[in-house]
């Protein structure tokens, strides 16, 4: 079989309850891999988040973490940052509305101006994934731009207030100093500028001479919408947003019934042997 590339995103593409890694998928993609199919995570997720999730299945699936920011290449990780501008204009506009809250993130390491993000205490919390990821409050503006030098994204949270998220992503629009995105509608996902899960794709695709003809993405949300573009086959979930599937060439299942595995299974004809089933 000719090589391929499969990129997955993870929260309502890949897992079940933002952690758990079904059997079936874990067999179909440990199957593909022995027929030259390099898998990658594509996550908003800092990049030790990513890796709970990638560990579940085995240390040959790929991350690309930070929604492009951060990339693996074998042995070798690419990183871009934020910059001293952005994280400024993010503090800034948190500070000025009580309402929203701003998260950065390096690899392993979340920053917080006033709680633990959800999804961090969650997975840093799971013993059973064993997440090395640590936490620090950021004190003041000083402290988090000693830090320009290792943030690679960012979010900022505004549960239950639109109005001011609305508003905040003008005045991060108005300054043009990064990339913004979301991955729900509580949220604006903050990225290095010209950053996205379809650059860090590209390249990579470059990197290992593999086109988009024999690339598949999988994805369900508006930070995935770039990386549609980088694949012949571009996969949304059945549950994905209406823009998503409108984006896509194909909508398979849900995330919660394996949508991710019945695509593979169906595209590359996998009818998984005893030997395999027993992975």
């Amino acid at each position: 079989m000719e090589p391929y590339f499969v990129f997955s995103n993870i929260d309502g593409t890949l897992v079940l309850d933002h952690q758990i890694v079904t059997p079936l998928t874990k067999r179909v993609i440990r199957t593909l891999q022995k027929r030259d199919v390099i898998f990658y995570i594509a996550t908003g997720r800092m990049y030790n988040l990513g890796r709970v999730i990638s560990r579940q299945i085995n240390d040959d699936v790929r991350i690309v973490a930070s929604n492009g920011a951060v990339f693996e290449n074998g042995h070798q990780m690419n990183k871009h940052y934020l910059g001293k501008k952005a994280l400024k204009a993010a503090y800034e506009a948190c500070l000025a509305d009580p309402n929203l809250s701003a998260h950065f993130f390096t690899t392993d390491t979340a920053y917080y101006t006033q709680e633990i993000p959800r999804f961090v205490a969650r997975d840093a919390g799971n013993l059973l994934l064993n997440a090395d990821i640590d936490n620090q409050l950021v004190t003041d503006l000083e402290m988090l731009l000693n830090l320009s030098d290792q943030i690679t994204n960012g979010i900022i949270i505004g549960r239950g207030h639109p109005e001011s998220l609305a508003a905040a992503k003008q005045r991060l629009m108005d300054q043009a100093v990064m990339s913004l995105s979301s991955s729900g509608p509580d949220n604006i996902e903050m990225i290095p500028t010209g950053i996205d899960k379809a650059t860090a794709i590209r390249q990579i695709q470059m990197i290992h001479g593999i086109d988009a003809d024999h690339t598949i993405v999988f994805g369900d949300g508006q930070n995935d919408l770039g990386m549609l573009q980088s694949a012949k086959y571009s996969v949304a979930m059945d549950n994905a947003l209406p823009e998503v599937k409108a984006a896509a060439n194909y909508v398979t299942e849900t995330n919660t019934n394996d949508g991710v595995a019945k695509f593979l299974q169906q595209h590359f004809e996998l009818a998984l042997s005893d030997t395999e089933v027993g992975l």
